[in-house]
């Protein structure tokens, strides 16, 4: 996912190996895609004969929500947002704070 957020654009199975600078197989590579396809996480169009593969969300769509399914997974939802926010640095808990109050 990070190479397809990188390159920003649709890409092949050796761009996405070019992005990471490994020596993994392409067919590695090409199905690993497809299962992030298969989960919607990425989108895929034909170019050719080959597929090119887009992400379908951006790294913050995807981290927002694993925070919410984490979230789901636990009873005592106020003592995880407790313990998420004590662990904040100032920074992001002034940003935090500020996109709260934007939502009231």
């Amino acid at each position: 996912m990070a190479a397809l957020w990188a390159l920003d654009r649709p890409a092949s199975p050796s761009d996405v190996m070019a992005e990471m600078q490994t020596d993994l197989a392409y067919t590695s590579v090409a199905t690993v895609l497809g299962r992030l396809c298969d989960k919607g996480l990425v989108e895929r169009q034909r170019q050719g004969r080959a597929f090119a593969y887009r992400a379908s969300q951006t790294e913050a769509e995807v981290t927002a929500r694993k925070i919410h399914s984490l979230l789901d997974a636990t009873t005592d939802r106020k003592s995880a947002l407790a313990g998420f926010a004590s662990g904040l640095d100032p920074e992001d808990a002034a940003s935090l704070a500020a996109l709260l109050s934007e939502n009231e």
